[in-house]
């Protein structure tokens, strides 16, 4: 989890929470990370489209990160 952690920090240019509540992995390669319950995240994908990051309100701290194709940012 650490190195998916650094590798979206490292790519994105944004700062996560260290303590994961809840992982999802699905089956198309697709990783869902949440760091804190909320009841109506706000995503936002990026720009290149591979990760949807998730506030509690407008641009507030993340508090979950959508990874849409894990394989494809791991590389």
């Amino acid at each position: 989890m650490r190195s998916i952690i650094a590798k979206v920090e490292g790519r994105y240019h944004v700062k996560l929470p260290r303590t994961v509540l809840a992982v999802d992995y699905g089956d198309r390669g697709d990783l869902y990370l949440r760091f804190k319950h909320v009841k109506k995240p706000l995503g936002e994908p990026s720009e290149d489209g591979l990760i949807v990051f998730f506030y509690e309100g407008s641009r507030s701290p993340i508090v979950a990160v959508e990874i849409l194709d894990l394989p494809h940012l791991m590389q």
